[in-house]
């Protein structure tokens, strides 16, 4: 409880006397008006001595007040300011975290990017690697089918030679048997056999070489079929004569060769077969 201060306050007072006051009437109202503003003044005195003896006691209760504010004021910082610090690493933590997290998926996200470009890239390097090989190869096949065919104009243009050589040779082989012919007549066939021969041997090793046709089943891809007959001797298919010999070039048909193909025994011949047989048979029976 609050503490009361007395103040004491002493008012010197005139005494007045009966004779005067019975004297003197009209001085009475000034008297009495100057004990009014004399009563004032020491009322104002009091009052202002009341005034600072409050404040100057207002003012020595409120220090220590002032002083423990302000030691709390700066006690609550100090723990305000604490809990921010923790506050703001903890942020700072869990921000870090989260940004480890986010990075960790940007670069997950990133290489499994850079993963599939790299398949995609990896692929096409592959495929372009084998479109290359098989480019590489069909050119090297063009190449060694060019290089093996390149001399086919001139092959083609020796077939002739060799048709005239074999017909001089043919011509030259029939008159030595349908007469006696001289040495030198005989030599000279001998010659021309030669030089076929030689010319046949040279082509070959540029990939030249005859179709064999007599005796052979006729081929449609090789043969050119100018006659079919009947034939007892050779089967059905086989071909009987050559009128013209044909070429190769390694696997390419130059030159077709016309022949003569055999189409088994004549009807007539069959009939006669079958007749034959049938009469042994009922002379058997």
């Amino acid at each position: 409880m609050a503490e009361v201060k007395e103040i004491h306050i002493n008012a010197e007072v005139e005494e007045v006397t009966d004779t005067e006051t019975s004297d003197d009437n009209d001085s009475n109202d000034k008297k009495e008006k100057t004990l009014v503003e004399r009563m004032r003044e020491i009322a104002e005195t009091a009052l202002d001595t009341v005034k600072s003896e409050v404040k100057k006691e207002i003012e020595e209760r409120i220090a220590p007040v002032e002083e423990t504010a302000a030691n709390l004021t700066s006690e609550v910082k100090e723990e305000v300011e604490a809990i921010v610090q923790r506050v703001r690493e903890q942020y700072e933590a869990e921000r870090e975290d989260l940004l480890n997290t986010e990075i960790e998926k940007e670069v997950e996200t990133a290489v499994q990017h850079v993963h599939e470009e790299y398949k995609t890239e990896r692929d096409r390097l592959l495929r372009t690697a084998a479109e290359a090989e098989n480019t590489k190869k069909r050119l090297q096949a063009d190449y060694q089918r060019q290089l093996k065919f390149s001399n086919e104009g001139i092959l083609e243009g020796m077939i002739p030679v060799l048709d005239s050589l074999e017909a001089a040779i043919k011509s030259v082989t029939e008159q030595d048997d349908a007469s006696d012919t001289s040495p030198t007549f005989t030599t000279y066939n001998e010659g021309v056999q030669l030089v076929h021969k030689q010319l046949l041997d040279a082509l070959k090793i540029h990939g030249l070489t005859p179709i064999e046709a007599v005796g052979e089943t006729f081929d449609p891809n090789q043969h050119e079929a100018l006659l079919v007959t009947a034939s007892d001797d050779v089967p059905e298919g086989k071909i009987i004569e050559e009128f013209r010999r044909g070429y190769m070039l390694h696997t390419r048909v130059l030159r077709a060769s016309q022949v003569v193909v055999s189409q088994g025994p004549s009807e007539e011949e069959a009939s006669d077969d079958v007749s034959d047989d049938t009469d042994a048979t009922d002379t058997t029976e």
